[in-house]
């Protein structure tokens, strides 16, 4: 592994390097977790089963060591909008989101965010 000095990095490249991590991090794990899942199958198949016998098996495991269904996503109407990335976006409830809180620390408003229209 890569020893990097973050020590020397403003708090803006700071940000940036979070947001770049979090997005390699997410990357390996989907990855990861295919791989896993191929191999799963591919043992499933040799063994003679299908795959959705293999998810019938599965389900005593949802729920009985905390993993349950992913709850829909929640339909509040967005009313900030990221301008550099479109897909950053958010309600106002809640925590405020990442993107916002850091254009904020930068010293902009949040008005400057506000969807048209509301």
């Amino acid at each position: 592994m890569t020893n990097v000095d973050v020590s020397k990095l403003s708090y803006v490249e700071l940000v940036e390097l979070s947001k770049k991590l979090e997005e390699q991090i997410q990357g390996k794990r989907t990855e990861e977790l295919k791989v896993l899942a191929d191999g799963y199958i591919k043992k499933i198949e040799a063994a003679g089963f299908s795959v959705v016998e293999a998810v019938e098996a599965l389900q005593p495991y949802i729920g009985a060591r905390g993993f349950t269904k992913t709850k829909p996503a929640s339909t509040a109407a967005v009313l900030y909008r990221d301008p550099a990335n479109a897909e950053n976006t958010w309600s106002g409830r809640g925590r405020t989101a990442r993107w916002l809180a850091d254009y904020e620390a930068q010293g902009r408003s949040r008005d400057e965010f506000k969807v048209d229209g509301h």
